[in-house]
């Protein structure tokens, strides 16, 4: 966000930025805090490298668009965004597992995924670009976290609609943590003023 929108922020924002990702760090790994310690004396430094470069593939993906919205509107990046990943998302399942991969599916989930496109997909994205395109890249990532942490809690709801998994108290504090966060950043965030169009007098 520095180098491509030229975005500052003050510098107090880096710690309460730190409280944040404690936030959902205590989300993800409620049931044993150190486990990510523990993993990587473990060898598993391998899936810690590839969990951080997702989430910075995760966070270039909100500069990058935060950017385009700066000469598209949120509907055309939106369209974009869907006519550049789903040829994508096909090449790679070709890839991966050739004709094959279309074995798994039948002609009577083509609804269901219509469903699952149109609403959690367009809409959501909708929704997404229309606030990234007035929030500042780094604010917006913040919020962003916000995505584990609605997982967690879905996944605790009883069958059909989730996993029925427990919840933990470092989850309960997480959650408030980041949403303090959220709060303050988003009501201490600069504002731009409104421009005011004066209209010529008629004479």
């Amino acid at each position: 966000a520095w180098v491509i929108l030229g975005e500052r922020r003050r510098r107090w924002f880096w710690p309460v930025a730190m409280l944040a990702i404690l936030g959902v760090y205590m989300v993800v790994f409620a049931q044993n805090l150190t486990a990510p310690f523990s993993d990587l004396q473990h060898g598993r430094l391998e899936a810690g490298l590839f969990a951080l470069g997702a989430a910075a593939l995760w966070a270039s993906g909100t500069v990058l668009g935060r950017f385009v919205l700066g000469t598209l509107s949120f509907p055309t990046t939106t369209a974009l965004r869907f006519t550049v990943a789903l040829p994508i998302l096909l090449l790679v399942l070709l890839v991966q597992s050739g004709t094959g991969g279309f074995s798994h599916y039948r002609l009577a989930d083509a609804w269901p995924f219509l469903g699952i496109a149109l609403i959690p997909g367009l809409l959501a994205l909708l929704l997404y670009y229309r606030a990234l395109s007035s929030t500042p890249a780094t604010l917006a990532t913040i919020a962003e976290l916000a995505y584990p942490v609605t997982a967690t809690f879905v996944a605790s709801a009883p069958p059909p609609y989730g996993f029925n998994q427990p919840l933990y108290l470092p989850q309960f504090i997480g959650t408030l943590l980041l949403v303090a966060v959220i709060v303050i950043l988003n009501y201490t965030k600069e504002r731009t003023p409104p421009v005011v169009v004066q209209e010529e007098a008629v004479a």
